[in-house]
Formats: structure tokens, C-alpha cells, sequence
């Protein structure tokens, strides 16, 4: 909640500045500096211990330091953070992994004799471009101050990004031997590049699902018989009742635009100086009015915001208690709502948050209230709304989610029971018409007349489809290329099935169109396979020495 921003000035934009600091450079280290001093043991990996001291040194540090270094367009060491850290839930979570992977990766390196030496480490360093000048080579001077200044930020010292550099080689030169003997076949990473410069010419026939749906008419037996085994799948929505506020800064209104008056005698027959120096008097005299509304916005939405601090004070003091009281006192309506679910909030409710770091509605932040005993948990945080409001609202009522009664869920039950059975009766019609189709082509018809013969009007001839064509959405299926790219020329595919019609195809011709970079193409195409698979193998190791080290997060522990 806003803080009593007029009573603790220089606390708070002190405390602003450092607020500020974290959400760009993401200050994973806050949870173990908050701990730092004790030396507590925090994790136990694979039956070694580390406390908060190592934990700040190795994990959440480095891991600010990278995302530091990102800014600079250099991705590597970030991505050397995401590799150990993969799966990563929440900024402490991002920390935590890391140190994991990184003390496991640390053990790998003893293991299999990988120690990057210093002239690898310092030419990794020197390649970085957080530490290159104007002329892209490395400054000297760059990286000294980066090492005074931003490390000693952090609490690290040059030896600490030596050894990230290290452990980043290491996980290079760890891959390599991982991925020793896994080769990638050329000559099919050939053929499948072959696949994607295809020029295809395909025949398309199609069924549309409503067809099928009319036809279904479910009995009242049939309806309750299939709902029964899901009934638990069909839940009301959650509705919720509040009382709110909306404050807005209470702004003079607009001054009316003053209609141009028409030029008179004594200026059609001033000098061209005279008319551009009246000119740009009357642009001076525009602006300033501007700059005096503007100011006048500015100080009644700090005057506003102050109002809302002390609102919301006075409502901690009274633990909720005093809410009209208050409002009335600064003469601000409170409005009450009827219950109502998350897509039927009322206007005030629907408006957009007005916030870099959040985006939704404020309806949004209000249904994820958690009330407790604690009557204060009953009210939402001030929440900026629209362009210069506030939002405060207090949750009065709630009636969960529950299980549907069978009356209740009729209409939905009917409507799925109905969607299920017309899509497989369309499949099963769309394959029974390929089985049709492909008998008439064998006797010699054209794709048309078979499709004809097999009760099927809509269809269409498509040419030069490729790996950049883009489908007509009314009468071709979106991955047309990627279900006509491996079927033989006067062959029919497996029907194509959408949510709402099936496409039967038939491939007359494939072309593979020649590219006179071929052999460059096959050449990234086999490093950029190397490179996943050495990215697969790796994660696959780490999460078995992960499991292996059967890892104790000790301060939950306590």
C-alpha cells in the first residue's frame, strides 16, 4: 500500500532509488543479503552444505551481474544463468537453481579434469562487450571501472567474474565431452532442408462440421448419460461483490479552444517580421498556458496521491473499520456492486491499471483478494487506474465456484455431447470419402470427378504452396505445406481435421527449387543441430545430477 510518502520524504526516495535499482538490474542477492552474517547453512547439495555467505558469492550475485552485462548486448553469461537455472518459477527460484547447477557443474569439472587456464579465461573477458570501447576492441579503462564500480555494488570482486568466466568455458568445454561420439547425420539434415524448399501443385476437398451437427439431435437420456462421468468439468464461475472508491485529482476543466479571429487591416498590411513575430507570440502564449495546466495537473495529482496515503493510513489504524468515515470525510462516493464473475465486472471495475510493471484490470487485482481473519486483507492495495486515478475497494461478499447442477449445465453438456460426436462423425466420413476417392483415381478420374462421386462439391486446386505460402483461411487448411511436404505425387493424405471442417489432400506434383547456397545452408543447418544437441544432452545430465544430489533447501527447514 502507499506509504505516508509526506511524512517520510528523504526514507522514501531513498527507498524509491533502491526500489528502482532492483527492477532493472533484478536484485536476486536481496533474500540472502536480508541473512548475511550468520553464515547460516541454507542448502545441502549432494550432502555438502552452503551457507548464505556462498550462496550470495556463487548464486544470486553473479546472477545480478548478468543480467548487468546483458544490457550490453552480451547474452552468454545470462545464458549460462538460464541453462543451470531452466525451469526457473520467480526471481529467488532463478538464484537458487543456478547455485544448484553451478556447485554440481563445479564438481564436473574436478571430475573430468576441465580447468579453463588463465590466457582462455582472459581472452573470454577481453571478447566481452560489456568491456569494448567506441572501436569495439577492449578498453582497459571500460573494464576497470565496470570492476571498482559495478562489482563492488554487488559485493564482488574481480576474481568473482574470473571465475564465472571460468565456469562458463567449462560448461563449453563439459558439452564437448558429453556430446562426444553423437554425430549429425548431413545427409539427412540435407533431405529435411530439401523438404522445406518445396514447390507443391495439391487438390483439396472439404467437409464442414455444421452438416454434422445438424444431424445430432441428443436424447435427454443421451445428454445426462454422458454428462454423469464429467459433471465435475462444468463449474460456475466465481462472483464477488465490493464497495470501492475511484479517486480522480479534482482538475479545472479544459479552457475552450478560442476560435481564430480573422485577420484585420492593420495586420494584412504589417510587414512579413511583424506577422512572424506575432506569430510566434501567439505559439509562446499557447505553450505557456500548456505548461501552467500542465503544472496545475502535476500538483493536484501529487495533492491527490497524498490524499490517498493518508486514506489509506488512517484505514490500517482502524483496520478497516473507519472505510465510509473516511471517504466521506474527503468527500468521495462509495459505490456497492452486486455479485457479479470476472467478465461481468461493472465499468469502474473493467478499467485498464494504469502501471509499467502490471498490466489486466483492476477487476483483475480484485479477484485475487485472499480474505483472511485479517479484516485489512478484506481490501485491495491503492491500485492506479485510467490515466491519474486511484481504485480502493473492499471485498463484501463471495460466492465460490462450485460444481454445476445437472439443470444448470444442460446447455453446455448438449453443446460438448454435440461437438464431440459431430467430429468424429466428420473424420469418419472424411476417411470413408478417401477410401472412395482413391479407387476412382486408380480408375483414371480426375481428383474433381472423384470427389464428386464420393459426396464431396467444395473443392479447389492449389499451386506453388511452399514453406512461406500462405493459406486462404475460408478454403485451405493453415498447415497445408506441412501435411502436403511428405506425401508421394498422386498419393492422399491422412484427412486434415480443424475444429470446425476436414480437409481431404491430394498431392499431384512436388518440385524441390534449387538454391545455389545449398551447401552453406546444409552446413548451419548440421551446427545448428550440433548445437541443440549438445544443449539436450547437457540439460539431461544436469537433471540427473540434480536428482542424484537429492538437494535439502534448509531454511524451510527452520
Amino acid at each position: 500500500m502507499i506509504e505516508k510518502i509526506h511524512r517520510y520524504k528523504g526514507l522514501l526516495v531513498f527507498g524509491l532509488v533502491l526500489v528502482a535499482a532492483a527492477f532493472v538490474f533484478g536484485d536476486f542477492s536481496r533474500g540472502s543479503r536480508n541473512s548475511a552474517g550468520g553464515g547460516s547453512a541454507i542448502l545441502r547439495i549432494a550432502g555438502k552444505s552452503y551457507d548464505n555467505r556462498e550462496f550470495s558469492k556463487l548464486g544470486s550475485s553473479p546472477v545480478t551481474l548478468a543480467q548487468m552485462i546483458l544490457r550490453s548486448g552480451d547474452f552468454t553469461p545470462y545464458q549460462f544463468v538460464f541453462e543451470l537455472a531452466k525451469g526457473a518459477k520467480s526471481e529467488n527460484d532463478l538464484a537458487e537453481k543456478f547455485f544448484i547447477g553451478r556447485m554440481l557443474l563445479r564438481d564436473a569439472k574436478g571430475e573430468f579434469g576441465i580447468y579453463p587456464g588463465d590466457v582462455e579465461v582472459s581472452a573470454f573477458i577481453r571478447s566481452m562487450k560489456a568491456f569494448a570501447g567506441p572501436d569495439q576492441a577492449f578498453d582497459e579503462k571500460k573494464y576497470r571501472e565496470f570492476i571498482d564500480k559495478s562489482l563492488g555494488r554487488l559485493g564482488m570482486t574481480e576474481n568473482d567474474l574470473l571465475d564465472l568466466a571460468s565456469d562458463i568455458l567449462a560448461s563449453r568445454k563439459l558439452k564437448a565431452i558429453l556430446n562426444a561420439g553423437l554425430g549429425t547425420d548431413r545427409e539427412a539434415v540435407a533431405k529435411t532442408l530439401a523438404l522445406g524448399k518445396q514447390q507443391i501443385t495439391a487438390d483439396l476437398a472439404r467437409l464442414n462440421l455444421t452438416p454434422f451437427e445438424d444431424k445430432i439431435q441428443p436424447t435427454e437420456e443421451e445428454i445426462k448419460a454422458y454428462w454423469k462421468p464429467i459433471a465435475d468439468n462444468f463449474m460456475t464461475s466465481p462472483r464477488r461483490k465490493f464497495s470501492y472508491i475511484l479517486v480522480t485529482p479534482a482538475l479545472s476543466a479544459d479552457p475552450a479552444a478560442e476560435p481564430e479571429a480573422p485577420e484585420s487591416l492593420s495586420e494584412a498590411a504589417a510587414t512579413d517580421e511583424a506577422k512572424a513575430a506575432a506569430r510566434k507570440k501567439k505559439e509562446e502564449d499557447k505553450a505557456q498556458k500548456a505548461a501552467a495546466r500542465a503544472e496545475e495537473t502535476r500538483k493536484k495529482q501529487l495533492e491527490t496521491d497524498g490524499l490517498v496515503d493518508e486514506f489509506i493510513f488512517q484505514l490500517e489504524q482502524s483496520k478497516g473499520a473507519d472505510f465510509e468515515e473516511l471517504a466521506k470525510t474527503n468527500q468521495w462516493e462509495i459505490k456497492t456492486t452486486d455479485l457479479f464473475t470476472l467478465d461481468e465486472a461493472p465499468a469502474d471495475l473493467a478499467i485498464k491499471v494504469r502501471a509499467a510493471s502490471r498490466s489486466g484490470k483492476a477487476v483483475d487485482e480484485l479477484f485475487r483478494i485472499q480474505a483472511t481473519s485479517d479484516p485489512l486483507s478484506k481490501f485491495s492495495q491503492p491500485i492506479p487506474v485510467g490515466e491519474n486515478q486511484w481504485l480502493v475497494a473492499r471485498l463484501d461478499g463471495e460466492e465460490k465456484a462450485r460444481e454445476k447442477t445437472y439443470p444448470e449445465a444442460r446447455a453446455d453438456a448438449r453443446a460438448k455431447f454435440i461437438a464431440e460426436k459431430a467430429a468424429a462423425d466428420m473424420k469418419a466420413a472424411a476417411e470413408e470419402a478417401i477410401t472412395k476417392i482413391k479407387a476412382s483415381l486408380a480408375a483414371g478420374k480426375s481428383f474433381a470427378d472423384a470427389a464428386k462421386e464420393a459426396g464431396l462439391t467444395e473443392t479447389k486446386s492449389v499451386k506453388a504452396i511452399t514453406s512461406s505460402y500462405k493459406p486462404e483461411g475460408a478454403s485451405e487448411p493453415q498447415n497445408l505445406f506441412q501435411a502436403a511436404s511428405t506425401i508421394d505425387p498422386g498419393a492422399l493424405a491422412e484427412p486434415i481435421l480443424e475444429s470446425d471442417r476436414a480437409f481431404i489432400l491430394h498431392v499431384v506434383k512436388r518440385e524441390v527449387v534449387k538454391d545455389p547456397n545449398s551447401a552453406a545452408s546444409i552446413d548451419a543447418a548440421v551446427t545448428s543441430a550440433c548445437n541443440q544437441n549438445e544443449t539436450l544432452v547437457f540439460d539431461s545430465w544436469l537433471a540427473t545430477r540434480i536428482e542424484l544430489a537429492k538437494v535439502e533447501q534448509l531454511y524451510k527447514q527452520r
